[in-house]
């Protein structure tokens, strides 16, 4: 080798470590750059995710607080998203409730807990839709739901599936019926204060008459007799069936004084002891404590259970009985008339405190629109449900704190 290439293979060569040592330097510089975009981007990405998260756990919290049910589905029907209140009403974990179909959610009735979506019926055929309200069962309850139904649309306007929002409308619906109720009672109040005394005076005229015609029949005139019974027992019903229209029209009777129940319901069982043996019996529970005591007006009481007595005798027939029981429950009152007959039919369960509703051919309808109508002249609530054994059970119940004052309806 000549002195010459010696020389220079050690300058190529520093040339070639230096250029070496440069571009190591140059990527280690890239890399540095490189890891601080990437921590930048980290960081970046980082608080992106901590604000969707948060974005997230707002809409979360959002739908948690709705008072109403939200089901979100695609297009297909099948359920996407879903609230706890959706939760709580299926009885299923929200977990469980994503990827199935929402017309397979059914109450015990097999009745559908939420309106078809899908199919035929797909979201994009329809604008937001506000539904009539349906009778569905919750936990064992019945309730009345309203939905609303709405397209989910995406930015550029195509239909990705539908929300439904679900409201529980029972206690909208029931003051709903108490207005129509009260409308109907005040409507009932002008016709008696108008017409009774107008129909008392024939009435009165027609037993008069119907009394001297039995006096003067001969004895042996015993087809012309029943006729005049007939007379005398249907001005009677009539007559009955004025004074309790008399009532609505007359709320100034109302008249509440703190009473012991023992003496009235004592009295009750002393009465019916000797009535009709055609009819079921009555058996008096003695109140507990025997000194039980509630505000009200005892004649108007006595008249509530009078009609729910006779209610339960004429149900439960001879070989039937009906029960009276008073008892306190916490700041309750609670008269409880119960009979072992057939019970209520289902169809007339739900308008059985209306005028003129009644199960029996020869009822007026008016009974039991008179107990509902004393007993919201003391602030109480009287309910019927089905009694253990067949029968029926009417509960009275009375609030036992100061006495009620009287409100004259306009």
């Amino acid at each position: 080798m000549s002195p010459a290439v010696a020389v220079r293979e050690p300058v190529e060569l520093k040339r070639s470590f230096d250029a070496f040592t440069r571009i190591s330097r140059e990527l280690e510089q890239a890399y540095d750059r490189l890891r601080a975009q990437a921590a930048r981007i980290d960081l970046a990405l980082a608080d992106t995710n901590r604000r969707l998260a948060a974005k997230v756990a707002e809409q979360e919290a959002v739908l948690a607080s709705l008072r109403g049910a939200v089901v979100v589905t695609d297009r297909d029907g099948t359920i996407t998203l879903a609230n706890r209140t959706f939760a709580d009403w299926t009885g299923i974990d929200i977990e469980a409730l994503v990827g199935r179909r929402k017309v397979e959610l059914r109450d015990a009735h097999d009745r559908p807990l939420c309106e078809p979506g899908g199919g035929d019926d797909a979201p994009g055929a329809r604008p937001a839709l506000a539904l009539p309200c349906r009778a569905v069962e919750l936990h064992g309850e019945a309730r009345t739901v309203r939905s609303a139904r709405s397209p989910v649309v995406d930015g550029d306007g195509r239909v990705l599936g539908e929300v439904e929002v679900l409201t529980d409308e029972t206690e909208v619906e029931a003051l709903r019926e108490e207005l129509r109720r009260r409308e109907t009672l005040t409507a009932v109040g002008e016709m008696a204060a108008g017409i009774a005394h107008e129909i008392r005076n024939p009435l009165t005229a027609i037993e008069g008459f119907a009394h001297l015609l039995a006096r003067e029949l001969p004895a042996d005139a015993g087809t012309a007799r029943n006729h005049a019974r007939r007379i005398d027992e249907a001005v009677r019903k009539a007559d009955s069936i004025i004074t309790n229209l008399l009532c609505f029209a007359r709320p100034e009777r109302f008249r509440p004084h703190r009473s012991r129940l023992a003496p009235l319901l004592h009295e009750l069982g002393q009465a019916f002891a000797g009535a009709d043996a055609a009819l079921a019996p009555v058996d008096v529970v003695t109140p507990e404590p025997v000194e039980l005591t509630v505000a009200c007006d005892l004649a108007l009481l006595e008249r509530v259970l009078v009609n729910l007595i006779d209610n339960g005798r004429r149900a439960a027939g001879p070989r039937g009985r009906v029960t009276v029981r008073a008892q306190r429950s916490g700041d309750v009152v609670e008269l409880m008339v119960e009979d072992d007959g057939p019970g209520i039919a289902p169809e007339l369960r739900g308008r059985l405190f209306r005028p003129f509703t009644t199960g029996r051919a020869d009822g007026t309808g008016l009974g039991l629109f008179l107990v509902h109508r004393i007993v919201e002249l003391h602030r109480g609530r009287v309910t019927v449900a089905d009694r253990d054994g067949g029968g029926t059970r009417f509960t009275v119940r009375l609030p036992d704190g100061p006495l009620p004052q009287l409100e004259v309806e306009a």
